[in-house]
């Protein structure tokens, strides 16, 4: 098993070095010149995106759509070289300089470039920070038309600033980099001060982007688990009121089933398995910062509904939970992480990762290293996403080859 593991562990990082972390994502289409030809509706933008992200062939050559840095993506990245650096023995630096002098010299040795690479992300992380707000604060590379509301590229947004947040609190945990842990208070400060709210009597929700009242449940979480982690640090009774009423308000809307519906408005009552899981594993670590036990019970049943509704017996991920296709690669990578996750409160989920890792390496990966992005019923979308695919399978082996007990037994 862990051959296997090691070899496709170290040619999918192979692969990220030689593309410079850079990449298309599934939701780049309005990068288009075609795009801007597009009347300024939320339906022309949808049907765009969708028919680029759809495509069973790339057509984004053909669109003038060009490979480019995402924020999420390099924070990922940017949180499994901390973990293969802990793993590796790898000192990191307490500061990074300019990323334009990027180069491994020799790309398939793991452990090698290993400080290349976070020096490299760090500071292309650094480079991508909003300008539109004070505080640190990331937003997507590319303009994007969601269900709810449109958000012009390099809006910032709670989910791309809470994982470079968490980036740099790795880092900061590592070295003391005083520097790391201001940019994760800074983040805080960007929830707490720039996102809108939606408040009730048991709790509230925060928005997914400055320009949007939306209500979806896995950011809710992901704010509160920053805001939870910034706390054990920092003490700030602010983080820790505001992280415990976003969770009061998410429990209160988890289904009998055990169960979220990904979010609030009419038309986000679907519930798919990688939101499932970033909430289970956010609600987990949410418990941990703040020495709770609230969030237990709650935890308990979504774990029961996620492992018994999301998985087929050889481990291959449903994209619904009562749906199969498509066969998404983000789904298998979460499932890695949120089984890792999981193992110290049910041990068959040590198990369960080792499956789901074996399984996303025999069915989603590349001889050329990269991982697919879907397998639907009769054709497989081959196209390397980096952000949905490469750097969530990154971190996912990294998470399972660091912290897994059946990895770290081999």
């Amino acid at each position: 098993m862990m051959q296997e593991y090691e070899r496709a562990l170290g040619a999918l990082l192979s692969y990220c070095r030689k593309e410079s972390w850079a990449g298309y994502d599934p939701y780049d289409g309005l990068n288009s010149p075609i795009a801007g030809l597009l009347p300024d509706y939320k339906l022309p933008r949808t049907l765009f995106t969708q028919l680029v992200k759809r495509s069973p062939v790339n057509i984004r050559p053909l669109l003038g759509i060009k490979k480019s840095l995402n924020s999420k993506g390099l924070a990922l990245a940017a949180r499994a070289i901390i973990l293969l650096s802990d793993r590796f023995g790898r000192d990191l630096p307490d500061s990074v300089s300019s990323h334009d002098e990027y180069h491994v010299s020799s790309p398939d040795d793991i452990a090698g470039g290993l400080i290349e690479d976070f020096s490299f992300l760090i500071a292309s992380l650094d480079s991508l920070r909003s300008s539109s707000v004070n505080e640190a604060a990331w937003g997507y590379n590319f303009d994007w038309q969601s269900r709810a509301f449109f958000a012009p590229k390099g809006t910032p947004n709670a989910v791309c600033t809470v994982f470079a947040a968490q980036a740099y609190l790795d880092w900061y945990e590592r070295t003391g980099s005083s520097r790391a842990f201001d940019v994760a208070k800074s983040s805080c400060r960007f929830l707490l001060d720039r996102l809108n709210r939606a408040e009730d009597k048991v709790g509230l929700c925060f928005s997914y982007t400055p320009l949007d009242r939306s209500r979806v449940h896995n950011v809710n979480l992901l704010a509160a688990e920053l805001l939870a982690r910034v706390f054990s640090k920092s003490g700030d009774e602010e983080y820790r009121e505001a992280s415990e009423k976003a969770v009061e308000y998410t429990i209160a809307r988890q289904q009998a089933e055990g169960g979220w519906p990904y979010g609030e408005d009419a038309s986000q009552g679907w519930i798919d398995s990688f939101h499932t899981g970033f909430m289970l594993v956010s609600l987990k670590r949410i418990g941990e910062h703040l020495g709770s036990e609230k969030c237990r019970e709650s935890l308990r049943r979504g774990y029961e509904f996620y492992a018994t509704r999301f998985f087929l017996a050889d481990s291959t991920p449903r994209y619904y939970h009562d749906s199969l296709y498509p066969i998404d690669v983000h789904s298998s990578a979460q499932a890695v992480i949120t089984f890792v996750e999981m193992a110290d409160l049910l041990p068959a989920a040590n198990e369960m990762s080792e499956s789901s890792v074996n399984w996303a390496i025999k069915n989603m990966q590349d001889p050329s290293g990269f991982f697919y992005f879907q397998r639907h019923r009769l054709y497989t979308s081959r196209t390397p996403f980096m952000r949905w695919a490469q750097a969530w399978m990154l971190y996912a082996l990294s998470v399972y080859g660091c912290r897994s007990r059946v990895g770290n037994d081999g």
